[in-house]
């Protein structure tokens, strides 16, 4: 698959995202290859090479207009923060595709889909696209006569991944993919409505043993496996070794300098990760969502405890993502702060004298929530189910996946394919972080223990409540709703 080049700039931080939401876009043209192709987020066309070098429009691509909805996104570097938390999208269970809408025998289909989002688009201009560009080649050279089509959708949204499978599965079946890129929400979500197939025919446990913990709950719903988890991102803390010449594993061994979090996230990943550190739940016996109140006064303690020694300053209230913190960071405006594995990939080594660990939290072991993307294999007729888990298994295996996610300044979900990343001081700390991980709560159940979490937080670090005092309100909120 040869990729265009394109103008490429330096990755872009923004500030402050008012809605919480990864900042992914693309810009790209489409990319070919000498069988393959690539479409870009307006879904409008796909171009394919023919022997004689010509380029003709693809039918598929003018139906596709006409039935989906697609987005247009603006242009940004910035990376995908994997662990933030859209707004579930609603999807109705989906009957199987109507016999008189499947290819007839004459129509034999050879070429393979792929649905991604734009920041794993398989182009120059995105981290790892020139990587994926070549493994898909490989694989459509030693499956010839199975061309390879990748097709760009945004992340969330109307035109989004999730909404586009949903609209084309009973509208127009002939288009959809045979393997599509979904994060976890959106994953479960497929499952459920039927859009995407368990993979008990084509994997074994044995075959995701070796993936981290987290990685293998990131793609079972309702104990089945319905994808294979490929790219993954988990909150960290990032410090400047000047000043800390080893990592802050506890709050007390925050002695000097500034430290920051995205306290301003209505999800309150930051304290909910010290309190469930702390041994914390997020549901009880019967199964309801609940709050240890004494276990978040604990967390909430330690975080007053900080700002009393003069060491978070109340601006840490205004930041609303990791982005914006990472920022701080860069400038040099705060020694510790908390921000994602995927922005210190990025751009590491545009801060000097930088290290990153495990958010630091009461009892000082290693802990983290981490979240990612799975492929899956879109419920179509079961004979391309086969193909499509070929190159499913072919994009996940450790060499293949140890490559992708280097380029990509993503983290691998197993520790294979992170054993293979070349010179990577990051690499020994990025195992221990995974190895110890938690899947991030579900965007439903962030929904209702979010808000009050945040409230507390707020409270008392504006001096308006005690620790004790917020933690109970917030575990009474969701008992009263």
């Amino acid at each position: 698959m040869k990729i265009p080049r394109t103008k490429s700039q330096g990755p872009r931080t923004k500030g402050k995202n008012p809605n919480d939401q990864p900042l992914t876009a693309s810009r790209q043209q489409p990319a070919t290859s000498s069988q393959g192709a690539v479409s870009n987020t307006d879904g409008q066309v796909i171009l394919h090479r023919m022997k004689s070098s010509s380029f003709i429009l693809h039918p598929s691509s003018l139906l596709l207009c006409t039935l989906l909805l697609t987005a247009c996104l603006t242009a940004t570097e910035t990376p995908a923060d994997l662990t933030s938390t859209p707004a579930p999208l609603t999807v109705e269970p989906s009957p199987s595709p109507e016999p008189t809408l499947s290819p007839t025998p004459t129509e034999t289909v050879t070429n393979l889909k792929i649905w991604l989002p734009p920041n794993f688009a398989p182009t120059e201009d995105v981290p790892g696209g020139s990587i994926l560009a070549q493994q898909i080649d490989a694989f459509e050279q030693a499956h010839p006569g199975h061309p390879v089509q990748v097709r760009l959708k945004a992340t969330t949204g109307p035109g989004g991944l999730l909404a586009s499978l949903s609209a084309a599965y009973n509208a127009a079946p002939n288009v959809l993919p045979n393997l599509i890129a979904l994060n976890r929400d959106d994953l479960a979500t497929a499952a459920r409505a039927g859009l995407v197939i368990p993979l008990d025919n084509f994997i074994t446990p044995e075959a995701v043993a070796d993936y981290y913990p987290f990685a293998q709950t990131l793609s079972q719903v309702e104990g089945q496996f319905v994808g294979l988890p490929f790219a993954a991102d988990a909150r960290v803390i990032v410090y400047h070794t000047e000043v800390y010449s080893s990592p802050p594993l506890t709050w007390e061994d925050v002695v000097t300098g500034t430290f920051i979090f995205p306290a301003a996230e209505t999800s309150a990943l930051t304290l909910l990760n010290d309190y469930l550190a702390l041994g914390g739940e997020l549901t009880d016996a019967s199964g309801q969502t609940t709050l240890n109140a004494d276990r978040l006064a604990q967390a909430l303690t330690s975080f007053q405890t900080v700002q009393t020694k003069g060491f978070l300053p109340l601006s840490t209230l205004s930041y609303l993502d990791p982005a914006a913190t990472w920022q701080v960071f860069r400038e040099r405006r705060a020694t510790l702060a908390v921000t994602s594995a995927q922005w210190y990939l990025t751009e590491n080594q545009r801060t000097a004298s930088s290290a990153v660990s495990w958010i630091l939290n009461s009892n000082g072991q290693p802990f983290a929530l981490a979240d990612g993307w799975s492929w899956a294999i879109v419920n179509t007729a079961p004979e391309r189910h086969t193909l499509a888990a070929e190159l499913l298994l072919w994009l996940i295996e450790p060499a293949q996946l140890s490559a992708w996610t280097q380029a990509a300044r993503v983290l691998p979900t197993r520790p294979e394919a992170l054993e293979q990343w070349e010179a990577s001081p990051f690499a020994p700390v990025a195992n221990n972080i995974l190895a110890h991980a938690e899947l991030t709560p579900s965007a439903e159940v962030l929904s209702r223990v979010g808000p009050p979490l945040h409230q507390a937080l707020l409270d008392v670090l504006n001096g308006q409540a005690t620790p004790s005092d917020a933690a109970v309100l917030a575990a009474q909120t969701l008992t009263n709703p």
